[in-house]
């Protein structure tokens, strides 16, 4: 995985370069620069960006599909959050959590998932939506697609037909209004049904 990173301080930056790169991953730009950090990013394009939360600002007028990971020092930073509940940014961490942590979140982020650590916990969560209620058999699939459980995967582990499982999908992107398996795990966070580890568990396999 190569990484375009951007942050201020540069001793967090030296020790989150080590630890991607102590697991086989690329640093193709460090920078505490924005501007200077997608300048370079055009000449190597990363597959993810790591962003100290003051460089958010730089992120609405890009309209690429390379997915960002947002790093917080202060829980209460609105720009962050409203990055990512917009889908600007696909990953919050604060950066209080583990550098295990923020790597798993990073890892995740980049097969696809969104995924937020440390909000704050009093009147500032996202509200989970009203959706029409999941049967047992539509949680576990749920629960299989957020961990990138394919078709077969899934009819294998359940013991039901490829239509099968086909068909629960269907409902279970009709009951959470989403269009297309890929943002079904989005999703189901947003509406409380799956919780953060799953959603790792799914960037990992």
């Amino acid at each position: 995985m190569k990484l375009a990173v951007c942050e201020q301080h540069w001793l967090f930056a030296s020790v989150l370069a080590a630890a991607f790169e102590g697991q086989g991953h690329e640093i193709v730009t460090s920078t505490d620069d924005p501007q200077q950090l997608f300048d370079a990013a055009d000449r190597c394009p990363p597959d993810v960006y790591v962003l100290d939360a003051p460089a958010v600002a730089g992120l609405p007028r890009r309209t690429g599909r390379t997915p960002y990971v947002v790093l917080l020092a202060d829980a209460q930073d609105d720009l962050a959050w409203d990055a990512f509940d917009h889908g600007t940014a696909d990953g919050v961490v604060s950066k209080a959590c583990s550098l295990r942590t923020v790597l798993d979140v990073t890892e995740s982020v980049a097969n696809g998932n969104h995924i937020a650590l440390g909000r704050p916990a009093q009147g500032r969560r996202r509200q989970h939506p009203v959706i029409e209620p999941l049967t047992a058999r539509e949680l576990e699939v749920l629960r299989l697609v957020v961990r990138g459980y394919t078709t077969e995967q899934m009819a294998g582990v359940l013991g039901v037909s490829r239509h099968t499982v086909r068909t629960h999908v269907q409902q279970l992107l009709r009951k959470l209004g989403v269009h297309g398996r890929g943002k079904l795990a989005r999703a189901a966070a947003d509406a409380g049904l799956v919780d953060v580890r799953e959603l790792l568990e799914g960037g990992r396999r």
